[in-house]
């Protein structure tokens, strides 16, 4: 049977924001904690809400580190983040399909839907489920069974695409089938390793893998 729903990641999914997101967390170290971080270490918990990634850095600054980041990103999403070459193809063939499309991402919910606002997302998104939406963010199902719950539709017909092995994880706690982006993925080997059902080099097989899955 066709997929009803297709949830996705947002950010190294649908967004292309690695770069905003590693300059945001950069900035904030040197706006509070007077410290310059390489983009690796810039890249702490990639994947896990900020708060979280932040923790791992100085725990007793989160608030304004968060803020400051927030404060950068916002500034900045315009001109350093974009949309994915073919993602929006990609959702018309899914509308068409009559598939639902929702996003599941371990962002703030406001930031993920001014993300989706800013960058043109909104006529296709159906619901977003942000960081704060589920008692436990991904690997765990939670933010995955929320998306569910809200579409009214169940996890044996529903798809979870996303380019980082937390996605994957998650949509297995789910019982969902799950699809690596590898248009996105900055570890493909890592993604891979996950054992997704199924493997999309480019936005352009998520539709079809739809239809038939």
């Amino acid at each position: 049977m066709p997929a009803r729903a297709v949830l996705f990641d947002l950010d190294g999914t649908l967004i292309d924001s690695h770069d905003l997101i590693v300059a945001s967390f950069q900035h904030a170290c040197r706006e509070v904690l007077a410290r310059d971080m390489t983009d690796e270490e810039a890249q702490v918990r990639w994947g896990q809400p900020l708060a979280v990634r932040f923790a791992a850095v100085a725990p007793d600054r989160v608030p304004a580190l968060v803020s400051a980041y927030v404060e950068y990103y916002n500034r900045h999403e315009i001109s350093m983040a974009s949309v994915f070459p073919g993602v929006p193809d990609m959702l018309d063939a899914l509308t068409a399909r009559a598939c639902v499309i929702a996003v599941v991402t371990s962002k703030r919910g406001r930031a993920a839907t001014q993300a989706i606002q800013v960058l043109g997302l909104a006529p296709w998104i159906a619901t977003a489920v942000g960081a704060e939406d589920a008692s436990r963010p991904k690997p765990a199902p939670d933010p995955v069974r929320v998306a569910l719950h809200r579409l009214d539709v169940p996890a044996t017909s529903s798809l979870m695409v996303g380019d980082a092995p937390f996605d994957i994880q998650a949509a297995r706690a789910a019982d969902v089938r799950s699809i690596a982006a590898l248009w996105g993925a900055r570890n493909p080997r890592a993604l891979l390793a996950c054992d997704p059902d199924y493997v999309a080099q480019t936005p352009g097989d998520v539709a079809p893998i739809a239809q038939s899955a």
